[in-house]
């Protein structure tokens, strides 16, 4: 074990004792012990944490990726959908039938893409 003398301004020494006494520590030495303890051990999450951050920039930009490619499949699929009714559908069709058909192909879509990425369709 190794020794080392700290000296500490009269108020941060006051504010020492005044946890010692407030906790039940045995002494400031033992208090400042735990304190030097406590700071190695963030200081040592930090710099893990900081190896982290590469592979969470990684993860950000993957799900950001993942997230255009179904809005984009999304799309596609609508848009097939829709050209493959009005194919085969009549010309001759109200507005609200309209309506109907448009949100019936974006659901499809939509529950389409969250059967490919396994999640429920919303």
């Amino acid at each position: 074990m190794k020794r080392l003398s700290i000296s500490f301004d009269d108020k941060t020494y006051g504010k020492l004792e005044e946890k010692v006494q407030g906790r039940g520590i045995k002494s400031v030495a033992q208090y400042v012990r735990e304190l030097v303890d406590l700071g190695l051990r963030i200081e040592e999450a930090r710099s893990n944490n900081e190896g982290n951050q590469e592979e969470n920039k990684i993860e950000k930009l993957l799900h950001e990726i993942k997230n255009l490619l179904k809005n984009t499949l999304n799309w596609s699929l609508e848009t097939r959908f829709l050209a493959r009714f009005l194919v085969e559908a009549q010309h001759q069709l109200n507005d609200e039938k309209r309506a109907d058909i448009l949100a019936k192909c974006k659901e499809s879509s939509q529950q389409y893409v969250s059967g490919l990425y396994g999640e429920e369709a919303k």
